[in-house]
């Protein structure tokens, strides 16, 4: 039984070795924009979307066709710019910091210092002619392309040393070229240009500087058109004709009657209006700040002006961050609405369907199959791609739930659970509702019956949708012990227990009535971070407080009661746990994993161990209070984290007997318990968006491990529970030929793969005479797997077998297979 079982695990880990990933990250903050025929190309903080639709064609109806993203060689998910390469029909995408990606016919190639860029933060890029020009932190760059040669070569470059001067300042923040071919460049000390004919000749360049009419600080913004130019630079815009002809610039005040508003973006239409966005950029936190006004249009001719506000006429909610006049119509990119196309007076918007943030603090999966995430942080603040709110995943739909459009209370929602009702309930952090529009405490959202709950430390309120307001509180609903929400957690009884900072649980039934309130010992500050219900104990972990917690019973836990146990290994005590995760294996019996600050550690309900990266496993003796080697690593057995020094900061526990760890900065762990082995993934062996692992859920449905990094989610396929509805269709064998060893196994699937109908399928395999071979059960992965034998255990011999796949009903499919020895 124990070969059999460990051989099952082997077949298990070279199938998920298979690299059966996906890459699921936010693109609705978008950056830029770029048309090339049908297709239009927009990019963001988590890579590059492509969508397809003639300009007939309403705007929202484009089909979106490609998500690109590291996993598919780009240099870094978060591109600031585009470029559709005529000459060579070469997608340029600029990154933030790490460089350039060219997506090409030869496939992704990178462009960074090495091949001539001066620096790997670009600000953009333009064409022109057979020569391609980089702005850049450190300098302009000029590439070109030989004939028949598909990558790009360095020209020149140019920066305030090689050009003595006349290019004053380096780091070219925007940049761009007239129809007279006058390359503008705007830098932190002011806005230089030069012909295109002359950029060798010092000079013909030409600057003006900051403090002449521009304001100092840099930053600034560029749009022309046939006829003119302009100049965002803080609250002001200047703009006057291209042909230099008066020296005179005109200036317009961003106020407009009101405080004044820093500019996100401008452009300069081709009938002479100009279109002023409003916001402010933190490239710390990767966001804009927002006023009532997103968006201005300006006729120069007549100065009369007309204003968007949020939500008005279509416009949307979020900071407009770019506008290009393409074929088709303008373009605006928006900082969380997708992209929007304006002609005739009206709107029309492409929302991207995505997840609403990268960074995935929390995931769970409903009583419905329907996936949810949230966004949150232990802190009353804004944070870099995340405190977005919640989003759902259900038929391949996604939708989000933010206070702007819908009735959650707060965008930064760290805690996330699914009751017995299938309700949800969103925990946030204490938050100032007047400085930061979020409220404290959990809302409850029955998404069936489109009700919302807040429950605080005064009770619980309802919403009322025909006066858009939450009424009273409602006489003796559950009252939490404090506002700042940091897990809640439902345990194997149904029960809600909701862990409140700084206060302790409260435990709430089904029929959300109180059952009680207890605070966990030892803990003068209750920085409680986490709790975890085996069905034998209940577990809770604090945050650099009193560290790991348990209470040794299956019962609700008392304040005061006498299942607390003692002693726990002093590693653990006043460290920050992150989580517990617990396996039954069949050799040990019950196995509890601690992830901790300090390392990995397993409790078997009579030992401490702790796993190492030189050490694999040490046992703790409480005679001597020291740690004692217990088992060691095999030469070329994977260890740990692959033995790179980290913090295990997330664990889950999956339905069929593995643990994950997720850690600080080398990705993830996948620790067999029927095997005792370590299985590594790191961004250098997969496509993991980041190696800073978050959070871990399951998709039973889907039969996916659910990946929550800062950078967005990775899936990985480990198997269903949960068998979608389907019924035989046509069924392949792969490898086939087979070559059975003993070591490698021919899989039988059914089309789409991991599918088979729900109940029971039985799998026959028949040699060429008609004699059976063996009978296969079907495995966590919805497929047969067999491994060449028959059914006494022998690898059979050459020639041609027969497979019939019956389902409960006895519908039956069948196909053949050769077997090569």
């Amino acid at each position: 039984m124990k070969h059999s079982l460990c051989l099952l695990m082997i077949l298990i880990s070279a199938m998920l070795s298979g690299q059966n990933w996906q890459v699921i990250n936010n693109v609705t903050h978008v950056y830029d924009i770029e048309k090339s025929g049908d297709s239009i190309y927009f990019s963001s903080w988590g890579g590059v979307v492509e969508i397809k639709g003639n300009d007939g064609l309403a705007f929202g109806d484009m089909q979106q066709v490609r998500q690109i993203s590291t996993s598919d060689g780009l240099v870094s998910n978060d591109i600031r710019n585009l470029a559709m390469i005529e000459l060579s029909q070469n997608l340029w995408m600029g990154s933030a910091y790490d460089g350039i990606s060219i997506r090409s016919a030869a496939g992704m190639q990178a462009l960074g210092s090495d091949l001539g860029l001066p620096s790997s933060r670009v600000y953009k890029i333009i064409e022109s002619d057979s020569y391609i020009y980089v702005a850049t932190a450190q300098g302009l760059a000029v590439f070109y392309y030989l004939p028949d040669v598909n990558f790009p070569l360095i020209l020149e470059q140019y920066d305030s040393f090689n050009t003595g001067g006349a290019l004053p300042n380096n780091n070219i923040t925007d940049m761009l070229l007239t129809s007279q071919r006058q390359l503008f460049l705007a830098h932190d000390t002011g806005l230089s240009y030069v012909h295109l004919d002359s950029l060798s000749i010092n000079s013909a360049w030409h600057t003006i500087s900051s403090g002449s009419f521009l304001p100092s600080g840099g930053g600034y913004k560029l749009s022309a058109n046939a006829n003119k130019i302009a100049v965002a630079a803080e609250q002001k815009v200047y703009y006057r004709d291209l042909d230099f002809s008066s020296p005179t610039w005109q200036t317009i005040d961003t106020s407009f009657g009101d405080k004044r508003k820093d500019i996100s973006t401008l452009h300069l239409d081709s009938e002479d209006k100009l279109w002023i966005a409003y916001g402010k950029w933190d490239e710390g936190l990767l966001n804009y700040s927002v006023g009532d006004t997103l968006l201005t249009k300006l006729d120069l001719s007549d100065q009369q002006a007309r204003h968007w506000r949020q939500d008005e006429a279509s416009l949307g909610h979020n900071v407009i961050s770019k506008i290009k006049e393409l074929e088709g119509g303008l373009y605006f990119c928006t900082w969380g609405d997708g992209i929007a196309r304006y002609r005739q007076e009206s709107w029309e918007y492409f929302s991207p369907n995505s997840i609403a943030f990268p960074k995935i603090t929390r995931s769970v999966a409903d009583k419905n199959n329907k996936l949810w995430f949230c966004s949150g942080i232990e802190r009353d603040e804004v944070v870099r791609k995340g405190t977005l709110g919640v989003s759902s995943l259900a038929d391949g739909h996604w939708t989000s739930y933010q206070t702007h459009n819908s009735t959650l209370h707060s965008n930064n929602i760290l805690a996330l659970e699914v009751d017995a009702r299938n309700r949800k309930w969103f925990g946030a952090w204490w938050s100032n509702y007047g400085i930061t529009g979020n409220r404290f405490g959990v809302t409850i959202y029955d998404d069936e019956n489109e009700s919302w709950k807040w429950l605080t430390n005064e009770g619980i309120s309802q919403w009322n949708d025909e006066t858009g307001s939450w009424g009273g509180w409602i006489a003796g609903s559950p009252k939490l012990l404090t506002n700042t929400i940091v897990d809640i957690h439902k345990d194997l009884h149904d029960n809600i227990l909701v862990l409140s900072y700084d206060g302790g649980v409260s435990v709430i039934d089904t029929e959300d009535k109180l059952i009680g309130t207890f605070r966990v010992p030892e803990s003068v500050y209750q920085h409680l971070y986490f709790a975890y219900h085996s069905g034998r104990q209940y577990f809770f972990g604090t945050l650099r407080d009193v560290g790991l917690l348990i209470w040794n019973d299956d019962s609700i836990p008392v304040t005061d009661g006498e299942h607390w146990l003692s002693p726990i290994v002093p590693d653990l005590k006043g460290d920050t746990i992150f989580g517990v995760a617990s396996v039954e294996t069949p050799y040990s019996g019950w196995q509890h994993f601690i992830a901790s600050e300090r390392g990995l550690y397993m409790w078997d309900e009579q030992n401490w161990y702790k796993y190492g990266r030189y050490i694999k496993r040490q046992i703790y003796n409480f005679a001597t209070n020291l740690w004692e080697d217990e088992t060691l690593y095999y030469a070329d057995e994977e260890r740990l984290f692959g033995s790179i020094q980290t913090v295990p900061n997330a664990i889950y526990g999956d339905p069929f007997g593995r643990i994950w760890i997720g850690s600080l900065d080398n990705g993830l762990s996948m620790y067999d318990s029927r095997r005792e082995r370590f299985t590594n993934y790191y961004q250098g062996n997969s496509p993991l968006l980041s190696n800073q692992i978050i959070s871990f859920g399951y998709d039973p449905l889907g039969g996916r491990l659910l990946i929550g990094s800062a950078e967005g989610l990775n899936t990985l396929a480990i198997g269903r529970t949960v068998k979608p509805k389907t019924s035989l269709q046509e069924l392949k064998a792969y490898p086939n030929p087979f070559k059975p060893d003993g070591q490698n196994t021919l899989q039988i699937v059914n089309q789409p793969p991991d599918s088979m109908p729900i109940g029971k399928n039985h799998c026959h395999i028949y040699s060429s005479s008609g004699g059976l071979v063996i009978k296969l059960k079907e495995n966590s992965y919805s497929r047969f797997e067999w491994d060449g034998r028959n059914k006494a255990g022998k690898l059979v011999s050459n020639g041609i077998y027969y497979f019939v796949v019956t389902d409960k009903d006895g519908n039956a499919r069948r196909g053949k297979i050769a077997v090569i020895r």
